[in-house]
């Protein structure tokens, strides 16, 4: 394998094998806040770092930070006031 193929294999694993802070960690984050089951928690993204949590009448927003430079070891912090948003 030429040297220029073999960079964009490497940038490639790079680029899918470490994808930041999971939808899985955002609902077990969010259900504690909002005082919800995980499974009732859905996202929206507002853009690569910022989600915005709903469930059970509830909503706040969070973003995703990371220790260092290592992408697997990021998390999603709340980073809004909870709102109620029921009829």
């Amino acid at each position: 394998m030429r040297m220029l193929d073999r960079r964009w294999v490497t940038i490639g694993l790079l680029a899918t094998s470490g994808c930041g802070a999971t939808f899985e960690q955002l609902q077990s984050r969010a259900a504690l806040d909002l005082d919800c089951q995980p499974t009732a928690i859905s996202a929206r993204e507002v853009d690569r770092l910022t989600r915005v949590a709903t469930g059970c009448g509830k909503q706040a927003i969070y973003v995703q930070t990371c220790v260092g430079k290592a992408e697997d070891s990021c998390t999603w912090l709340l980073n809004s006031e909870i709102k109620s948003i029921g009829h």
